[in-house]
C-alpha cells in the first residue's frame, strides 16, 4: 500500500509540473543568457516527506553543450524504520519496542549525455556509480523478564547501471530534474548484532531465536547466519550481486 500511494504521489507531482515546464521551456528557449549556466545545486522534494533515513542534495557542472557531471548526495537523517522490516528483526512476539531508528547515506555519480546539446537541460542518458549505507537501531523490551534486546545493524554495497531522465525548465534559473528510470547491478554486504541485558540470558538459544527471526527478513534473511561473539549474536550476510531501480526527483538552481 505503501509503494502504491508513493508511485501516485510521485506520478501527480510530475505531472503537476509538466504543462508549465513545457510552457516555461518555449518562453525561455531563445534567451542567450540560458547558454552561459554551467552548474546547479538542487533538493530532493521527495526526500524530506517520505521516511527515507536520508535527505537528498544534488549538483551539477555541464562542462559542454551535450555533457554533464552529476552528483547525488543522501545526508543521513533519523527515521522511524518500516513495520514490516522492525518486526521481523524482533526474537519474541512479546517485545516492546522502545528505539526504532534507522538512517541512510548514498553518493550516486552520473555521467550525462543530454541529447538536446543543451546541458543542463533537456532528455538525457547516463551511466552512473554509486554507494549505499543503511543502518539501524533498534531496542526492544521483554514485558516478562524486564530485559533488554539491542539490536544494530548495517546494510552497504556498491552498483554500477545506466539511468534515463528529463531535466525540464521551471523558469530561467530553476529546472525540474526527473530521473525517470534508472537501472544497476549492486553488490551488497551486511551485518546484524544482537545483545541482550536478560540476566538468565542462554546465549546458545539465544543464538538459535535470532538465527530464527532473521530467516524471516525480506531478500537477504536466507544470506544471514547467526554466530556467537562473546555475549552478543551477530549475523553476517556474504557479499552478493542483486539488480536495484533507482529513481529520483529533485528540483534545482540553476546558474
Amino acid at each position: 500500500m505503501k509503494n502504491i500511494f508513493a508511485g501516485t504521489f510521485i506520478l501527480l507531482f510530475l505531472g503537476s509540473f509538466l504543462n508549465s515546464a513545457q510552457a516555461q521551456s518555449r518562453r525561455y528557449s531563445n534567451k542567450s543568457s540560458s547558454s552561459d549556466q554551467h552548474f546547479s545545486v538542487g533538493l530532493a522534494p521527495l526526500s524530506l516527506l517520505l521516511p527515507g533515513g536520508k535527505v537528498n542534495v544534488h549538483g551539477e557542472w555541464a562542462y559542454a553543450d551535450n555533457k554533464s557531471i552529476s552528483i547525488l548526495i543522501g545526508i543521513p537523517r533519523g527515521s522511524k524504520a518500516a513495520n514490516w522490516l522492525s518486526n521481523d528483526l524482533e526474537i519474541n512476539d512479546n517485545d516492546k519496542a522502545t528505539t526504532n531508528k534507522f538512517h541512510a547515506f548514498g553518493v550516486s555519480a552520473e555521467h550525462r549525455f543530454y541529447l538536446s546539446q543543451n546541458a543542463p537541460r533537456g532528455l538525457y542518458l547516463a551511466p552512473y556509480a554509486r554507494y549505499n549505507r543503511i543502518w539501524l537501531d533498534h531496542i526492544t523490551e521483554n514485558t516478562e523478564s524486564q530485559g533488554e534486546t539491542k539490536i544494530t545493524g548495517a546494510l552497504s554495497g556498491f552498483g554500477f547501471g545506466g539511468a534515463v531522465g528529463w531535466q525540464f525548465r521551471l523558469g530561467e534559473h530553476m529546472t525540474l530534474d526527473a530521473t525517470v528510470a534508472g537501472v544497476d547491478l549492486k553488490w551488497m554486504r551486511g551485518t546484524l548484532t544482537y545483545e541482550s541485558t536478560d540476566p538468565d540470558n542462554d546465549v546458545v538459544a539465544f543464538r538459535d531465536k535470532v538465527q530464527d527471526a532473521v530467516d524471516d527478513i525480506p531478500i537477504i534473511g536466507s544470506k544471514l547466519v547467526a554466530e556467537i561473539d562473546g555475549n552478543s549474536v551477530k549475523a553476517h550476510s556474504p557479499g552478493w550481486v542483486m539488480p536495484a531501480y533507482r529513481f529520483n526527483l529533485t528540483v534545482n538552481y540553476v546558474f
